[in-house]
């Protein structure tokens, strides 16, 4: 029932295409390449495990996966994210620490 809302409302929305909602066992890529989807809602036993869906975000990177628990009651945004850092000073130890810290932990 959460799936049918949550597509209901971004179908409201003019500037997004929705693949439609999805299940475990459906082809996702292929139901996102051929609607040409700007984001996909999926009922799954894991919505958390954002590994399952990085094959999906790579072949579509401006996706939005938006899986929802099986029991309807919560879910997680799901999408790939670039994220840059300057590099004030060119060192070995500044570029170490630069990448070592990732997007989680950005250095100033």
């Amino acid at each position: 029932m959460l799936t049918g809302i949550v597509t209901a409302a971004l179908e409201q929305s003019l500037d997004i295409t929705i693949a439609g909602v999805a299940s475990e066992s459906n082809d996702l890529a292929a139901q996102v390449g051929s609607a040409q989807a700007d984001a996909v809602v999926i009922q799954v036993s894991e919505p958390s495990e954002s590994g399952r869906f990085r094959p999906l975000l790579l072949s579509f990177p401006a996706l939005k996966v938006i899986a929802i628990t099986s029991d309807g009651t919560g879910g997680f945004l799901h999408e790939m994210r670039p994220w840059s850092m300057q590099l004030v000073e060119l060192s070995a130890a500044t570029l170490l620490a630069a990448l070592q810290a990732g997007p989680a932990q950005p250095m100033h």
